[in-house]
């Protein structure tokens, strides 16, 4: 059995993180200073030090490195260790380790064997190319984000995984594709976690989302996109509402209650009206369900980020209702303000929004003190 040598696996691991380990393209050796090795290595004092520069001794005579003194006369004072990429094969057999260069190859050799895979013929030559991208970056030791750097086991999870989802057919949500695909139902939750800043807010995007996004040029961005779902796509509402469907009106302002509907039955309604001339949002539904108990008479929606359902309803109500958003105080309140906004395409004004309120929850106003709009008497409100 051979002896371990820390100071030769602490040079490997130097030469790793110099652009010739990184890369292959090794422009010059690699120096390292004595001193720095042997402490790296935890060999710099007593009996450690003495067997750990027999080793280096024994190395340079094996051709692996060379030794290089203090002055170019005095060989008895070693100055650094001067090691070059063209011997990386031999010094990664002398310590039983895979190369760089090895480990760079058997990386790439997962993206092309992950080429091979059937996906369906719509993404067949974007995700051919996608793969032929992905093994160049790793032959070249660049970026594959979302890939563990060595090849392993989880890159190969994920790359058998990432074509299922290409062809996954129809909407369902995440935890049932998640058991159907991964034997798991939490596994797609943890890959594709949900996102709350910029254009994706709310969605289900994480690692998965960046990668679909990465191969199919944008035309996939999020899981949403091709109906994996976190939950159903629907929108909590209250007050006066009529759908149109299959030849007679739904009203459903009759309800007393708050009511759920589908994004399905919002988009085969032929039309949908409303006697409010005000809707406004809600960003928690603890005090939606406060609000909706007035029975007021404006169209209450739940919605903090909004969900597919929620811009649908939106963008089907009449164009000239007045449109407000009741969030908290918060950064996070006026971010899904904004996205209220650019998704809808309607003109929301905050509701009882003050920047820097303390505390900033909508909760935190107490009861509301009044049937009618806008719910609370005292709040000083830019209204």
């Amino acid at each position: 059995m051979k002896t371990p040598s820390p100071v030769l696996e602490a040079l490997a691991s130097r030469y790793e993180r110099s652009q010739a380990g990184r890369t292959g393209a090794a422009n010059r050796d690699l120096l390292v200073l004595l001193e720095e090795l042997l402490a790296e290595a935890g060999c710099n004092e007593g009996e450690n030090r003495a067997l750990a520069e027999q080793q280096l001794a024994e190395a340079e005579s094996a051709g692996l490195l060379v030794r290089v003194p203090v002055h170019k006369r005095d060989r008895s004072h070693i100055h650094q260790i001067r090691f070059s990429a063209a011997k990386e094969d031999a010094l990664y057999a002398k310590i039983t380790r895979s190369s760089p260069t090895k480990t760079r190859a058997n990386l790439a050799e997962q993206f092309a064997a992950a080429a091979t895979t059937d996906v369906p013929t719509r993404w067949r030559e974007k995700w051919t190319a996608w793969c032929g991208r992905m093994r160049n970056e790793a032959l070249a030791g660049r970026s594959i984000a979302a890939f563990d750097r060595e090849p392993s086991r989880a890159n190969d999870e994920l790359l058998a995984l990432l074509p299922k989802l290409l062809a996954w057919d129809g909407e369902s949500l995440i935890r049932f594709v998640s058991c159907v695909l991964c034997g798991s139902s939490k596994q797609l939750e943890e890959l594709a976690a949900l996102e709350r800043d910029g254009e994706f807010s709310g969605q289900l995007r994480g690692k998965l989302g960046r990668l679909l996004e990465d191969i199919t040029g944008s035309e996939i961005c999020t899981l949403d996109d091709i109906g994996i779902i976190s939950n159903p796509r629907s929108v909590l509402v209250h007050g006066p509402l009529k759908l149109w469907l299959d030849g007679a009106w739904l009203d459903l302002g009759i309800l007393h209650g708050s009511f759920r509907l589908s994004q399905t039955d919002i988009e085969r309604a032929e039309k949908i009206e409303t006697s409010s001339l005000r809707c406004t949002t809600i960003e928690n539904e603890t005090t939606f369900h406060e609000l909706a108990k007035l029975q007021s008479g404006d169209l209450l929606i739940c919605s903090s980020y909004p969900g597919s359902g929620t811009v649908a309803l939106l963008r089907r109500l009449p164009p000239k209702i007045d449109c407000w958003h009741f969030g908290d105080s918060d950064e996070a309140g006026f971010e899904i303000l904004r996205v209220l906004r650019d998704k809808s395409g309607r003109d929301f004004r905050p509701l009882h929004m003050q920047a820097g309120r303390i505390p900033f929850e909508q909760e935190s106003l107490g009861r509301p003190m009044q049937k009618t709009w806008p719910f609370y008497r005292t709040l000083n409100t830019a209204l």
